[in-house]
């Protein structure tokens, strides 16, 4: 199935989840927040949360200044 990162098109299989995306794209998960669909995901949920067809996943990340 299509989701997208960033709004950057990539592929994934039916019932994976926010968790596995992560980790098969080798997206680094310190220091970031993550938004699924415009709703951020707490960290503990990210391997409890299914992706589905078409998901909108946006990766924050933290960075210093003022």
């Amino acid at each position: 199935m299509k989701v997208f990162i960033n709004d950057t098109a990539t592929g994934c299989e039916p019932g994976t989840t926010l968790k596995k995306l992560l980790e098969e794209n080798d997206i680094p998960t310190e220091h970031v927040a993550v938004a699924l669909d415009l709703e951020i995901i707490p960290r503990p949920a990210w391997d409890s949360t299914p992706l589905q067809e078409g998901s909108n996943i946006i990766i924050i990340k933290a960075a210093q200044g003022g």
